[in-house]
């Protein structure tokens, strides 16, 4: 997984768009997984389908009203399962949103 922009802050009412990359071709499943620093359960959204490998994800502002942290998760054709951060879902990548 190769997220080309990763983002660690954001502007307040500014929606979080992610770009994402699967190397290898299109995975049997991913999702995008993201819960506001505190909450104690992730949400899961669909990733979007760009070209090919390509994929894309938004969170609207008023999905993202406070500081969150996120990670991907996929699944291969060959059952592997790869995530980005690779430390998640104990560490992951954290987004500070900037007031």
């Amino acid at each position: 997984i190769i997220v080309p922009g990763v983002r660690s802050d954001l502007e307040s009412g500014e929606p979080f768009r992610l770009q994402i990359v699967f190397l290898g071709g299109r995975p049997e499943n991913a999702g995008f997984y993201w819960k506001l620093l505190g909450q104690e359960q992730f949400q899961k959204m669909n990733l979007s389908h760009v070209a090919r490998g390509v994929y894309s994800i938004t969170l609207t502002p008023d999905m993202v009203a406070g500081d969150f942290e996120y990670y991907i998760k996929a699944t291969g054709g060959d059952g592997k399962t790869l995530l980005f951060p690779a430390t998640a879902p104990e560490l992951n990548q954290t987004v500070v949103v900037m007031q």
